[in-house]
């Protein structure tokens, strides 16, 4: 009992510092992208580059953590991290840029899905949405806090560069103290006989086809929106923006998500005791509810408000999320369906910004938050027609 108690409190820190360092170059990104010449829907591809090396690593990585064990796949993703973050600032063109970003896919589909796993199999039967919601306040409170001090330090140095040697920083740390303090979760012989299931055997499981197709579909609309939420918000008339400063945008961005992370908790510990399924609708309508407010916001405690009930439904919806892929991983293996829970989530998020930067450059910024939580919307639909009649 000390031995999970131990790991949980490790795993919620790595998760924390490494989103932390994550969050902070958040807000950073689109502009430093433009400041190398890229186009909207350049900065739409290098979002899909991220997401595009998760979706391909993903699974073979979490597949391989159910056999051979997860601390050591946990922490050469947060070295893949730490590496790339000084790298970013060397990127002398859009392709370089754009380049980068896919190897710090490679590190994330090592690290967060992987660490998913490690605490969704430590989780006692019945309190799966307690420690799924624990792990997700941790991930919601790093990026949350991040785009704040992302923001701050930018204003203060004038310069887009320190983010990226803060997350290198802070993802180093995380890294050293995976590998001084987490538990190895499995001896080898034991990771041997772990279920060894096939994308195609998670994908014949009714719950987890229908939670794979939710978060296609919802990270396509959340895709086409968030990689240029910063923009909008503190983005000049040229691109239809608010014209509001950085550090307060990524204010708003911080005090969005950490109200989603101090959620997640007892919206976890709800999913214990009511309907998961439920729970999951109830946060899909409400996230795209938030979404299609955020062109009627027109000044920084509007775009404030909308930003907040974005973050309710996220905080409702994930922690029930996570805890019906984790019930079901215990058959199949935990490594692999939450690494395919995360490949689904890049998939979607591939298309959406690709998608919102060719709408942004034909008609503006404004626009594709609707396209984005009409997707959302229709995401949560067929999650509902796929259980009940799939």
């Amino acid at each position: 009992m000390e031995n999970v108690k131990r790991a949980i409190q490790v795993l919620l820190v790595c998760v924390f510092t490494a989103m932390l360092g994550l969050g902070i170059v958040s807000p950073i990104m689109p502009l430093y992208a433009q400041d190398l010449g890229a186009t909207l829907s350049q900065i739409g591809l290098l979002s899909s580059a991220w997401s595009l090396s998760r979706l391909i690593f993903s699974t073979p990585v979490g597949r391989y953590s159910d056999v051979r064990g997860r601390k050591k796949i946990i922490a050469v993703g947060l070295l893949i991290y730490a590496t790339v973050s000084i790298l970013y600032t060397f990127a002398w063109d859009i392709t370089s840029l754009v380049s980068i970003r896919f190897v710090h896919g490679l590190g994330s589909a090592m690290s967060m899905p992987v660490a998913m796993a490690y605490a969704a199999e430590l989780a006692p039967q019945g309190q799966e949405g307690r420690y799924m919601g624990n792990i997700n306040m941790a991930m919601f409170a790093g990026m949350g806090l991040g785009p704040f001090i992302g923001g701050t330090l930018t204003d203060i140095f004038a310069s887009k560069s320190v983010p990226f040697y803060v997350m290198s920083a802070l993802t180093a740390l995380s890294l050293l103290l995976t590998l001084a303090f987490l538990p190895e979760d499995r001896k080898e012989r034991e990771l041997a006989q772990r279920p060894k299931a096939s994308f195609r055997e998670v994908l014949s499981n009714k719950m987890l086809r229908a939670t794979f197709v939710y978060r296609v579909v919802g990270a396509l609309g959340r895709g086409s929106v968030m990689g240029f939420l910063a923009m909008y918000v503190s983005g000049g008339p040229e691109v239809g923006g608010l014209g509001i400063s950085i550090s307060l945008t990524g204010l708003i961005l911080s005090v969005g998500q950490v109200t989603s992370a101090f959620m997640q908790r007892p919206f976890g510990e709800l999913a214990d005791r009511y309907d998961k399924v439920v729970l999951t609708l109830l946060g899909g309508f409400l996230g795209a509810a938030g979404i299609a407010l955020f062109p009627f916001a027109k000044t920084s405690w509007t775009v404030f408000a909308a930003m907040l009930v974005f973050s309710v439904g996220g905080a409702l919806g994930m922690p029930a999320l996570t805890a019906l892929v984790a019930i079901e991983g215990r058959d199949i293996g935990v490594g692999t369906t939450m690494s395919v829970l995360q490949t689904s989530m890049s998939l979607g998020m591939i298309s959406g910004p690709l998608i919102s930067g060719i709408l942004g450059e034909m008609f503006g910024l404004g626009p594709i938050f609707f396209v984005g939580s009409l997707i959302m919307m229709i995401g949560t639909v067929i999650f509902y027609v796929l259980l009940k009649f799939g």
